[in-house]
C-alpha cells in the first residue's frame, strides 16, 4: 500500500538553476556541503528563502533541520492559538546592501568565500551581519513584521491545514519529493487533495489588502519565470499562482476569504473566472504587462511592457492604485447554415475587454498566431515578435488580402445601418474598440475634441466605438493618425457574408459565414496606476526592501 505524503508548511520551492555556470558567488557552495562542489553538478535554488543546494542534497535539508518559511499553519489546537509570525533566518555568504544594526555594507570576502557574513530574514528581508555585536540571540525569536510590504502578504497563521476534507480548498498539491512550486493538475493530483484541505482563517484588519498574483512564465520572452520568482520572494509563495499549470478559477475559489486585490498578465482570463464565481463586490484586478500589445495596461498606466521594474515598486502602485470600471461585452454568434463555407462557427473568446475587429489586422495576426503554433521556438522574443508583424503586414499589403471586406459585411450600431458608408469609404478593416488604445499603443478614435459629432471615449460609459480603416489610415495610425469614426453605439449586429479572419482581444480565428450581436455584459473593476510621483514614504520603503536584498542578491 503506497505511503500517503505529508503536505508541510516550509517545504522548500526549489527552482531549476544552470548547471554549468554559478549565477552568484554563494552559488558556488551547496547549502548541505559546506565543502567543495563540483561547478558542473545539477543544483537548485530556493524561489521563497534563496538557497542553493545539489539536487543530490536536497533530502538532506531534513535531516539538518533547515526548513524553507512556513506558508500556512498546522491545524493543531496550539498552532491555532499561536498567531505570531517569527522570523524565518537564514546565513548568507552573499548579501547586498546595510547591516540593520550597525548601518554599514557587507564586504564580500572573496578569498574566504566559505565565511557566513550575514543573516538575514526571509519573510522581512533584514539583514544584519553575522558578528554578536549586530545579532543577538534575542532576536532568533522575535516576531516579524513582514517587511515593507505586510500589507500585501498573506501571512502562514491565516492559512490552516485541516484534518477533515472539506469542499472547495485549497489547490496547492504536495511540496515532498518536489522541485518546483508548480500545482498538480492531473486526477491523481486531485484525488490526493482531498485528505490534506485548507481553511483560510484571515483576521480583518483595515491595513491588510491581499494580493493574488497570477503570472504565465511563458509570456514576455521568459519574463514571467523571473517575476514569478521574485513574487514568491517577496510574498507568501502560495499567494502567487502559475497560469501554465492551470486557470485562475480554483485558485481564486480557494482564496475568496482573503482576496481583495488581483495582480495578473492573462486579465481577461481571470476577469472570467470571476465572472463564473459571481463575486460580489468583485475584487479589483491590477494589469501586469508582459509580452507584446499590452494595450489595456496602457490606458491604466501601467505601460507597455515590463521593463525590470522592481517588484517592490509593482506592488507599491497597486497599493496606491485607483478602482475604476472597465465595461466588458458580450459577444454572441450566428452561424449561417445558408451559406456553408471553411472555417469556425465558434470565436476564441465570447467576451471581450479591449476590442474586437475583421479584416486586415485580423488577418495579419492569425498568421502571427499560426506560425507560432507550428514553431513556437522561433517566437522566443518580443523582438522577433514585432519583426514578424511588421513583415506579414507588409506581405498582406502587397497581396491586398482584405481589399473586398466592404462588400461581404453588413453592420447596423443602435439600429442604424452603416453598411453604405462602409462600401462607399471602402474600409479594409472595421473595429469596435473598448479602451481608447489599440495595436501596441496606437489611438485609433484620435483627439475627440476634432469631432464634435461624438462624446469624448471612456471605457467605462458603456458605449463602443466603431471605427473603420483603409490601408492608408493603417499606417498612419503609427505616426498618430486615426481611422474613419462611424458610430458610438451601445449595440452591434454584424453579419458576414464569407469566412474572413476576426480577432477578439488579439485571439484571432478564421469565422464562417455568421451574424454577431455585440452587447454591454457587465463592469469590471480594474486598477488604474497613479500618476502622481511615489510619496517620500513610499520611496523610503522601496529603498530600504531594495537595500536588504528585494532581488535576492543574497546566498
Amino acid at each position: 500500500m503506497r505511503k500517503k505524503a505529508v503536505v508541510k508548511a516550509n517545504v522548500h520551492g526549489f527552482i531549476v538553476s544552470k548547471s554549468c555556470v554559478c549565477f552568484s558567488v554563494s552559488a558556488v557552495f551547496c547549502r548541505v556541503l559546506f565543502g567543495s562542489l563540483k561547478k558542473s553538478a545539477p543544483r537548485r535554488k530556493c524561489a521563497a528563502c534563496k538557497i542553493v543546494v545539489h539536487m543530490a542534497c536536497i533530502e538532506q535539508l531534513d535531516k539538518i533541520n533547515f526548513r524553507c518559511k512556513p506558508t500556512f499553519r498546522e491545524g493543531s489546537s496550539r498552532c491555532l492559538r499561536d498567531n505570531v509570525l517569527r522570523h524565518h533566518w537564514v546565513h548568507r555568504r552573499r548579501q547586498e546592501g546595510k547591516c540593520r544594526q550597525c548601518g554599514k555594507s557587507f564586504q564580500q570576502k572573496f578569498f574566504h568565500s566559505k565565511e557566513i557574513i550575514a543573516i538575514s530574514c526571509s519573510w522581512c528581508k533584514q539583514a544584519f551581519h553575522n558578528k554578536v555585536t549586530c545579532f543577538m540571540l534575542h532576536q532568533i525569536e522575535e516576531p516579524c513584521s513582514l517587511g515593507a510590504h505586510a500589507g500585501v502578504i498573506v501571512p502562514p497563521s491565516w492559512i490552516i491545514k485541516v484534518r477533515k476534507p472539506q469542499v472547495h480548498t485549497s489547490v496547492w498539491a504536495s511540496q515532498k519529493k518536489r522541485t518546483s512550486f508548480k500545482r498538480r493538475t492531473s486526477k491523481k493530483g486531485t484525488d490526493e487533495s482531498k485528505w490534506r484541505p485548507f481553511m483560510l482563517k484571515p483576521l480583518p484588519s483595515p491595513l491588510m489588502k491581499p494580493v493574488l498574483v497570477f503570472v504565465n512564465p511563458k509570456s514576455g520572452g521568459n519574463q514571467g519565470t523571473k517575476l514569478l520568482q521574485m513574487f514568491m520572494w517577496i510574498l507568501n509563495p502560495r499567494q502567487v499562482f502559475d497560469l501554465s499549470q492551470g486557470g485562475p478559477r480554483e485558485a481564486i475559489l480557494s482564496r475568496l476569504a482573503v482576496l481583495v486585490t488581483v495582480l495578473a498578465c492573462c486579465v481577461g482570463w481571470v476577469l472570467s473566472a470571476l465572472d463564473e464565481l459571481q463575486m460580489n463586490p468583485q475584487p479589483p484586478v491590477a494589469v501586469l504587462p508582459l509580452g507584446t500589445g499590452n494595450d489595456l495596461a496602457r490606458t491604466l498606466n501601467w505601460g507597455g511592457g515590463y521593463t525590470d521594474e522592481p517588484v517592490s515598486k509593482i506592488l507599491c502602485h497597486v497599493e496606491d492604485g485607483t478602482v475604476v470600471q472597465l465595461d466588458r461585452w458580450n459577444l454572441q454568434v450566428e452561424w449561417s447554415p445558408a451559406q456553408p463555407e471553411e472555417g469556425t462557427q465558434k470565436l476564441p473568446l465570447n467576451v471581450f475587454n479591449n476590442y474586437f475587429s475583421l479584416g486586415f489586422d485580423a488577418h495579419v495576426t492569425l498568421e502571427f498566431h499560426e506560425s507560432r503554433e507550428a514553431n513556437p521556438e522561433k517566437f522566443n522574443s518580443r523582438f522577433r515578435n514585432k519583426m514578424f508583424y511588421a513583415g506579414a503586414a507588409f506581405s498582406d499589403f502587397l497581396q491586398r488580402s482584405s481589399r473586398d471586406l466592404s462588400k461581404h459585411v453588413k453592420v447596423v450600431c443602435d439600429g442604424t445601418d452603416l453598411t453604405a458608408k462602409i462600401q462607399e469609404l471602402k474600409f479594409q478593416c472595421i473595429v469596435f474598440l473598448n479602451i481608447p488604445r489599440y495595436c501596441a499603443g496606437t489611438m485609433p478614435w484620435g483627439n475627440t475634441g476634432d469631432h464634435r459629432d461624438f462624446e469624448p471615449q471612456r471605457h467605462d460609459d458603456g458605449y463602443i466605438e466603431v471605427i473603420g480603416f483603409t490601408m492608408a489610415s493603417l499606417a498612419a495610425l503609427q505616426v498618430g493618425g486615426h481611422g474613419e469614426r462611424l458610430h458610438q453605439c451601445r449595440e452591434v449586429t454584424l453579419t458576414t457574408y464569407k469566412t474572413m479572419p476576426v480577432q477578439v482581444d488579439g485571439e484571432p480565428c478564421r469565422l464562417a459565414p455568421s451574424t454577431l450581436c455585440i452587447s454591454l455584459r457587465n463592469q469590471a473593476n480594474m486598477v488604474q496606476k497613479s500618476k502622481r510621483r511615489t510619496s517620500a514614504w513610499d520611496r523610503k520603503s522601496i529603498f530600504n526592501s531594495i537595500r536588504s536584498g528585494d532581488f535576492g542578491s543574497v546566498g
